[in-house]
């Protein structure tokens, strides 16, 4: 009884120090921090027994994470990428040390809980004067999946950013990883399309009419960062327009659809800026710049005209960004894109009825006359007031007109050229959702029990058939669609598919259609995920944390924060295996590192 009670005293004071060791972790605590909870848990439970005996500081911390937490989430996302399909996601870091970050993380989906989840691999670290080419980082993506038997044969998907090195047609991850399976379907990052869509058409504009938007955002943040004089008199002039003052933007160049919040704000704060520079005398070129720019009456015409348009990109992206599954939306939402583009400036007849590649939107019969282009409601007041009052000439008018043909035109065109419309796997996808399953057909299943054959041994006459009628069943079945269909949960619902019987002979309802759905799922609609791994990265990775070990600590901490224990991971119940696992942890570190 006395050593049962004892038993049972140490598991809980183990539970307290894995579950501590767990929080800490989920919200970027330093282990450092740990040195002084045992004396400060003691102190405040000084009636607690789990409280008295807690001992851990940051070495056994860190220890518990690294040989007990992290071990065991990586053996649950190991075992399922043995048995089901996955989507490896890889980007390369920007870090300055002697070592390149390249985050192996992986897309696959759990069953139980009927959802796809995002779950960390391998940091994949690479150094040398060669770090960054494609067969330095492939071999070490091939030793992650070799060391932990995952066969590639299983992997359908790889996302990547759009680099040469990451999708070139030779030597590139990509051609790599097609050697190793022939039906991996490769997939850029339309969220940078999107943004170097944007930024392509500010350059036709700029070509027009001299006006960068960028520049000027640019120039507006500078001036006023980091000078306390200089906001001082702003908000004196703000005072004076009977508005409150903001604070300007920053502008981050390689965001271009940042642009829109700096540009919105600047115009919340036009009048008084004006103001102030039109007012004040300083020789530094960024001032006299704002000076002309503010100076001239038609800046705040162009600015609205972007405010106007970016919304367009913006709803995109933010699509392109969602952590759900959305690849079977691609299709019509890179169509939709492009169709809200064209109807800013071509008349409805020349879109009516036509396909994207039959639209001859540079045809000038085609286009909108410059009083109807669709620039924004408050752009065209502005323009007609500033015009009626003489502040601006007709020149200008039309030379803006111009410009604003020049920007859609060419945001049109590059996206034309640069999204991936023709591929296949994107339109067969649609069949995922339940809203347009009636105009899709089996073919689009088919498709791809074709393309992995291995994992979806569907291709005999009889299955077939019968796959056949799993999908004529989903076509005509009932589905009760939410009030606001985009919070329909596409990933639960086919989760749900897959547990369905059939009343009659017991067996599953969907059992061949919900398979090929879960390995759709889990192919990725963009590289957010990627951009994700690096502000985790970021958030521990810090100026004071800097010697976290890429394959040692840092990994085992990615690990951990991406098994999705929030937003509650102090319920989170660590198993019997990783407490046990946490009592010689400490002893396994020390004899790992023993010199």
């Amino acid at each position: 009884m006395i050593c049962s009670l004892i038993t049972s005293f140490l598991l809980q004071t183990r539970r307290a120090e894995v579950k501590l060791a767990v929080s800490m972790v989920e919200h970027n605590v330093p282990f450092a921090v740990a040195d002084h909870f045992s004396p400060l848990l003691k102190e405040c439970f000084k009636d607690s027994p789990t409280a008295q005996s807690f001992k851990a500081a940051r070495t056994k911390m860190s220890c518990i994470i690294n040989e007990a937490v992290a071990p065991h989430f990586r053996k649950e996302l190991v075992m399922k990428m043995r048995t089901n399909p996955f989507t490896l996601i890889t980007d390369g870091s920007n870090d300055t040390g002697r070592e390149k970050m390249n985050p192996l993380t992986v897309r696959v989906y759990d069953s139980d809980l009927s959802k796809v989840v995002h779950r960390f691999l391998d940091m994949c670290p690479t150094s040398g004067p060669n770090c960054g080419t494609a067969e330095v980082i492939y071999k070490k993506m091939d030793e992650a999946m070799q060391k932990n038997a995952i066969p590639w044969r299983n992997c359908v998907s790889l996302s990547v950013d759009n680099a040469p090195v990451n999708t070139g047609a030779r030597n590139s991850i990509a051609s790599r990883a097609h050697q190793e399976h022939g039906s991996i379907y490769i997939h850029g990052c339309p969220c940078h399309i999107i943004h170097n869509t944007a930024k392509q058409a500010g350059q036709a504009f700029l070509e027009v009419c001299g006006f960068d938007p960028e520049d000027l955002a640019v120039d507006v943040g500078y001036w006023f960062k980091g000078s306390t004089n200089r906001k001082g008199y702003l908000t004196e002039f703000c005072e004076l327009h009977g508005s409150e003052y903001m604070e300007m933007l920053m502008h981050v160049s390689v965001r271009w659809l940042s642009l829109e919040k700096c540009l919105t704000r600047i115009l919340q704060q036009y009048e008084p800026l004006a103001s102030y520079f039109k007012s004040l005398n300083d020789k530094q070129p960024r001032f006299r710049r704002l000076v002309v720019a503010f100076s001239d009456s038609i800046t705040e015409v162009y600015l609205l005209f972007f405010q106007a348009t970016f919304p367009v990109f913006s709803t995109f992206n933010l699509l392109l960004q969602r952590e759900k599954s959305s690849i079977f939306l691609l299709h019509d939402e890179m169509r939709g894109f492009i169709r809200k583009l064209l109807s800013k400036f071509l008349k409805p007849a020349a879109l009516q009825h036509r396909e994207l590649h039959e639209i001859c939107f540079k045809e000038p019969s085609n286009q909108l006359p410059g009083e109807k282009l669709v620039i924004g409601f408050t752009t065209r007041v502005t323009l007609n007031r500033l015009l009626e009052a003489g502040a601006i000439t007709p020149q200008q008018v039309q030379r803006f007109q111009k410009a604003a043909v020049a920007f859609l035109e060419r945001a049109v065109e590059y996206a034309i050229k640069k999204l991936p419309m023709k591929e296949p796997l994107i339109k067969h996808a649609m069949f995922l959702d339940v809203q347009q399953r009636a105009e899709c057909g089996v073919e689009d299943a088919f498709y791809f029990v074709d393309r992995f054959p291995e994992l979806l041994p569907y291709n005999g006459p009889e299955e077939r058939d019968k796959l056949c009628e799993e999908f004529l069943d989903y076509q005509t079945m009932d589905i009760a669609m939410p009030d606001d269909p985009a919070m329909f949960d596409f990933e639960r619902f086919w989760g749900n598919m897959a547990s369905m019987k059939n009343k009659v002979t017991g067996m599953s309802r969907f059992g061949r259609l919900s398979c090929i759905a879960k390995l759709v799922l889990v192919m990725p609609h963009s590289n957010a995920d990627a951009e994700r791994v690096f502000s985790v990265v970021g958030l521990n990775k810090t100026k004071t944390r800097n010697s976290l070990a890429l394959e040692g600590t840092l990994s085992s901490i990615m690990t951990v924060k991406m098994a999705s224990l929030e937003p509650d991971c102090f319920k989170w119940e660590p198993p019997a295996s990783v407490i046990k696992a946490s009592k010689s942890a400490t002893n396994t570190y020390n004899v790992r590192h023993a010199k």
